[in-house]
């Protein structure tokens, strides 16, 4: 066992990394692969398997069979999309978008209000007659006009029932002039052909706007909009007369990052894999090297919301900054924050050390000068949000963008110009900290990363909730909905323009950075998260993300692959499942030794059962 482990450490050293170009051309897969899917979304049934062919199975093949001719099958994909796209009958893409909404519309009371709850199933009671029910959201449009037309509308029509329960009403104690009869939720009875559900005015009770209907949740205080399936409808624990929206973009853009990180992990112990995308050993870029950064980005950019916790209306920051909500009271929240970040990243630490026992108990292949003797990659993401918290109060002085660049410049200035790089690079491991040197010492860089994601998260969230009308429309919902996609649009082209303009930014300072140090000591170096690896990650994240923005501009109402959505929602249980497979699969055979027939059946049972896994627990959100 140890001369393999040392071969096998030996195996996967030494790795000169390949060109960003390169690597951005193996990218490329994972959007292609969700055009394909767009594509054929109109001609396929949703299922695991068409998830996965389109999904997850040509990112795995483009990172190995594929890898040294990734310009070639990006061709071939994009190929087989656009003859899809034109083969396709013009009719049948018109109805894309109906159809989505009615499948929305069908499944929307079975997802969840948010990311921590899930709503409870719907009643499937029947009346003896199996009379249809109806909505009431579908009521309230069908019966809009009659509303409208009618000088004294009644609320049931064609029943000889006065008891009926969609008869009852009560009093409205919230309305300031008359009495108003608010209708409880009709029931369906024999006598019952047709309901007549007048809109309900907005009242301190609840959000709603005219025309919308709402069903409570778990939380009281929390409401959803069953007539807009793209929105959740937040009640006052929310914000006054918000709408939070679904952005299938970012889902899509995490749910890939991680399904490549995940073939990655175990693919590279593989000679099927080329080595140059695997983690370099000290300067240079690799794939490898680009799904650390990037799964750091990824957690800054859901991470807004934890560190500018939402506070009531009166002290909220004024609208040009709608993204943003500081708490005025940062001091007196913070060790009470501190502590509830430290709770929350307790579960992945304990990950780490589990880790970390398994590892030296099987005394299973590391490469030391990876994170060092003890650290691994659990223990930086389990710090992060700590970080987060820590440095939030500077965030009332300088945006969080400047903050990041500031602390990877300052430790790009304590690497260069105080020879901690030297020591980084020199076989000395004395002390805890000495034998851990890669682990700490890289963490101020992964830190600016995920500030910098949440930087790019203070512009997402702008896009996520949408504004109610102006007071005093009384418009139909429909017309709601219209002005509400209007606003998307219109933030959504915003959002283009700034991930355009970031991007730029990024990229020509990485092109400036490198020209002025060429082959120096500053170059960009994983091992170390210097500045230019910083620079490297934003400039990459934020060209795929305004690359799947745009992607769903073209295709709006393609809706997310169930598997995706899934493993979004549940990226932390799916990365663990991943480690797991992997290292159940090294402990099994001698992966280095395999052919490349072998190779590619045991990356192909491993990606179907995590991917298998993701799918059995869509639909929910699993905390660890």
């Amino acid at each position: 066992m140890s001369d393999y482990k040392a071969a096998k450490e030996a195996f996967v050293s030494d790795n000169p990394g390949s060109s960003i170009y390169t690597i951005l051309a193996v990218s490329l897969v994972a959007w292609i692969s969700y055009a394909l899917y767009a594509t054929l979304y109109p001609r396929i049934k949703p299922s695991f398997i068409s998830d996965y062919l389109t999904s997850s199975l040509p990112l795995l093949l483009g990172v190995t069979l594929f890898a040294t001719i990734p310009i070639t099958y990006n061709i071939f994909l994009l190929t087989l999309s656009s003859v899809v796209y034109l083969l396709s009958p013009k009719s049948r893409r018109r109805q894309i978008g109906n159809t989505s909404k009615d499948q929305s519309k069908g499944s929307w009371l079975e997802e969840s209000d948010s990311d921590e709850e899930i709503a409870e199933p719907t009643s499937t009671t029947t009346s003896a007659q199996n009379t249809p029910i109806k909505l009431p959201s579908q009521v309230a449009l069908s019966s809009a006009h009659e509303y409208s037309a009618s000088p004294s509308p009644s609320i049931l029509s064609n029943s000889s029932n006065p008891t009926s329960p969609s008869n009852l009403s009560v009093d409205d104690p919230f309305t300031s002039v008359g009495v108003n009869k608010r209708r409880l939720s009709p029931q369906p009875s024999p006598d019952n052909i047709t309901v007549n559900i007048l809109p309900t005015p907005p009242t301190a009770e609840s959000d709603s706007l005219p025309g919308s209907s709402t069903y409570p949740t778990k939380d009281r205080s929390r409401t959803r909009n069953v007539s807009t399936p793209s929105t959740i409808r937040l009640g006052k624990g929310d914000g006054e007369g918000q709408k939070k929206r679904r952005l299938p973009f970012l889902s899509v853009y995490r749910a890939h990052m991680m399904i490549m990180t995940v073939h990655c992990i175990l693919a590279v112990d593989f000679q099927v894999f080329p080595r140059w995308l695997g983690k370099c050993e000290d300067f240079g870029t690799s794939l490898m090297d680009v799904g650390v950064g990037s799964f750091v980005f990824s957690l800054g950019l859901i991470s807004l919301k934890s560190l500018n916790p939402e506070i009531p209306s009166s002290s909220i920051n004024p609208p040009s900054s709608p993204g943003l909500t500081l708490r005025k009271d940062t001091a007196h929240t913070l060790p009470k924050d501190l502590l509830k970040a430290l709770r929350k990243s307790l579960p992945t630490l304990i990950l780490g050390f589990i880790r970390l026992v398994m590892v030296k108990g099987v005394e299973y292949p590391e490469h030391v000068t990876e994170y060092g003797v003890h650290w691994n990659f659990f223990f930086t993401i389990g710090l992060l949000p700590v970080f987060g918290v820590l440095v939030r109060p500077l965030r009332r002085r300088v945006s969080w963008r400047l903050l990041g660049i500031g602390i990877s410049l300052v430790q790009q200035a304590i690497l260069t110009r105080y020879g901690l790089q030297s020591y980084l690079l020199s076989p000395s491991r004395e002390g805890i900290m000495g034998q851990n040197k890669e682990g700490l010492s890289s963490l101020p860089g992964y830190i600016a990363i995920y500030l910098l994601g949440l930087s790019i998260g203070e512009n997402i969230s702008k896009l996520e909730v949408s504004t109610p009308p102006t007071k005093g429309v009384t418009d139909s919902h429909v017309h709601e909905d219209e002005q509400s996609k209007r606003q998307y649009e219109k933030r959504r082209t915003e959002l283009i323009l700034q991930l355009f303009g970031h991007s730029v930014v990024y990229w020509g300072t990485l092109g400036g950075w490198s020209w002025v140090n060429g082959d120096g000591d500053a170059r960009v170096s994983r091992r170390f998260a210097n500045t230019p690896y910083v620079l490297f990650i934003a400039s990459y994240n934020t060209l795929f993300l305004l690359g799947y923005l745009l992607l769903e501009s073209t295709f709006p109402d393609i809706p997310t692959p169930a598997l995706l959505e899934s493993i979004n929602r549940n990226g932390l249980v799916v990365f663990l499942v991943a480690n797991l497979g992997t290292g159940l699969v090294n402990v099994c055979m001698d992966s280095m030794y395999a052919g490349r027939v072998v190779s590619m059946g045991v990356l192909g049972m491993y990606s179907l059962g995590v991917c298998g896994v993701a799918w059995a627990i869509r639909g929910r959100r699993i905390g660890i």
